[in-house]
C-alpha cells in the first residue's frame, strides 16, 4: 500500500514537472536556405557578431523568441543547438530585439479577492474590509502582467 501511494505521488509530480516545463520554452524557427545541401551535424558552433572574412556558405536563418523576462543567453544556446543539427560551423547574429506584451485581464472566478468575505458570509459594513472601498474588489477578473521578451535572429554558416 505504501508503494502504491509513492507511485501515485511520483506520477503526479512527473505530470506537474512536464506541465511546468512546457510553459517556460523558447520558440525557434529555422528556415533552410538551400534544402538540397545536406551536412552532417557538427560538434562545435561558434557565435560571431560579424560575418567572417573566411569563405563560407549560408546554411539557414534561425529566429528564436524567448519568454517574458528571459535572457538572450538561452536564445543563443537554442540557436546553437539548431545550428549543430544543421551542420553549421558558426552562427552570425544579425538582429537582437525585444517584443513587448501588454498586461491582459482574464476571467478567474477563484480569484475573487480573498480579503473580501462577503462571498462566503454575506455583506458586512465596509470597515470590516482591510482596504475600505478602494480599488478592491475586482470581482472575478484579474490582471496577468505583461513584459518584454527577447528576440534573436542569426544566420547559420558553414566554412568552405
Amino acid at each position: 500500500m505504501v508503494t502504491k501511494t509513492k507511485s501515485t505521488w511520483a506520477c503526479a509530480l512527473l505530470a506537474l514537472a512536464l506541465a511546468l516545463g512546457g510553459c517556460a520554452s523558447v520558440v525557434t524557427q529555422v528556415t533552410v536556405l538551400d534544402p538540397a545541401q545536406k551536412f552532417e551535424p557538427t560538434q562545435n558552433v561558434a557565435i560571431l557578431t560579424e560575418f567572417p572574412t573566411r569563405a563560407h556558405v549560408k546554411v539557414a536563418l534561425i529566429e528564436t523568441e524567448g519568454t517574458i523576462g528571459g535572457s538572450e543567453g538561452t536564445l543563443l544556446e537554442e540557436a546553437r543547438k539548431k545550428a549543430q543539427a544543421l551542420g553549421a560551423d558558426a552562427i552570425v547574429l544579425t538582429d537582437t530585439s525585444s517584443v513587448y506584451y501588454p498586461p491582459v485581464r482574464v476571467y478567474d472566478p477563484w480569484y475573487a479577492d480573498p480579503f473580501y468575505w462577503h462571498f462566503r458570509y454575506g455583506q458586512r459594513p465596509y470597515y470590516f474590509y482591510p482596504h475600505g472601498y478602494g480599488p478592491y474588489p475586482y470581482g472575478d477578473y484579474r490582471w496577468i502582467g505583461g513584459g518584454t521578451a527577447p528576440k534573436l535572429k542569426a544566420m547559420a554558416i558553414r566554412y568552405t
